[in-house]
């Protein structure tokens, strides 16, 4: 039964946007350490925003055999508004668009070569609201996660061959079932300790700023909800392999017309999200045609288009001197804040 519309709570909720993708060079289908050198551009041109709104990630143990380079990561500030959200996102992209010419920006939450749990890209959003109210809005938003999930998809490959809606989500990696302890870093939705916001990191990266605008406005709306929806954890858990492999199922059908007495979310993004199009792109026409057309989309409301350049080893240098050497002690700092910070 869907539950009574009531006014929102009389507070106002913060939102920011983690962004992470790849970039390619020519002739290339996984990321080398040149990456770094588009950090750097971007970093010089305003050290003061991007010493806290720019990060790297690289794979880790064994998948590091795969592919050593992982996504690049851009942020936004944190807003009130979604409009202006949005407007920063744009901007952020931009920026970045002008800073990695020479690459491909492959905004897909594995790479469809790879089978890297951990060498992968997402889009992770984050929720602040008042402490008294963030355990019943972080219970909330799990509640309508698998919906939202399912709406971002967009990893249908893995190691070379077609997967489901999305890799990334359905293997254990940087995601995970949800713990008892809403801290533990590596799980869909998690209490930030550096932050002390609601994190939802189950989000593949969503190019379309079309579908990331839809997303945002139905968190915005279960933050604002003075409900309280009926969270399963261990239930969450036994069913996300199920829609994280086929997408559109009877949990995602029964809890989409739930939210919908919440924000009208439309079908269309659930019944057809980016993976099944990309996934028919490469099956057809080939990999490389597939990422293309995920960089034309990541692009599209920044108005640049890609210009490949092979790779450069002296690019590598410069990335690691200019850009990674100078942010190590924040990235250290960051790291504590993440693992041992108080909320």
């Amino acid at each position: 039964m869907s539950p009574k519309i009531m006014s929102p709570i009389k507070y106002e909720a913060t939102f920011g946007v983690e962004e992470e993708v790849f970039v390619l060079e020519q002739g290339r289908l996984t990321p080398t350490l040149q990456s770094l050198d588009y950090l750097r551009k971007l970093f010089w041109k305003n050290p003061k925003r991007y010493r806290r709104h720019s990060a790297s990630n690289f794979a880790k143990s064994d998948d590091r055999r795969e592919c050593f380079m992982g996504s690049i990561e851009i942020a936004t500030e944190k807003h009130h508004d979604i409009d202006a959200l949005i407007q920063d996102i744009v901007h952020r992209r931009t920026e970045f668009a002008h800073a990695a010419r020479g690459g491909v920006v492959v905004a897909t939450g594995g790479l469809f070569t790879l089978s890297s749990p951990s060498n992968t890209a997402s889009t992770h959003i984050h929720v602040g609201v008042p402490k008294s109210e963030r355990s019943r809005v972080y219970e909330n938003l799990c509640y309508f996660v698998p919906v939202l999930a399912v709406a971002a998809a967009n990893s249908p490959w893995a190691g070379g061959k077609p997967f489901g809606a999305s890799y990334r989500m359905a293997v254990e990696g940087l995601l995970g079932p949800l713990r008892e302890d809403r801290e533990y870093r590596f799980q869909d939705v998690i209490i930030s300790k550096r932050l002390g916001t609601i994190e939802l990191r189950v989000f593949d990266p969503i190019p379309e700023i079309w579908r990331l605008e839809a997303i945002l406005r139905a968190i915005a709306a279960i933050a604002a909800s003075p409900e309280q929806f009926p969270f399963d954890r261990e239930r969450y858990n036994r069913e996300r392999k199920q829609w994280a492999h086929e997408g559109v199922c009877t949990v995602i059908e029964t809890r989409w017309k739930e939210l919908q007495a919440v924000h009208p979310l439309s079908w269309e993004l659930i019944e057809n999200p980016l993976s099944a199009y990309l996934d028919a792109i490469a099956r057809t026409r080939s990999i490389e045609e597939a990422y293309a057309e995920l960089d034309s989309l990541w692009r599209e409301p920044t108005q640049t288009i890609a210009i490949q350049k092979p790779h450069s080893p002296l690019r590598t240098i410069t990335g690691l001197a200019g850009y990674y050497a100078i942010r190590l002690p924040y990235i250290a700092y960051k790291g504590y804040k993440e693992w041992y910070g108080k909320t």
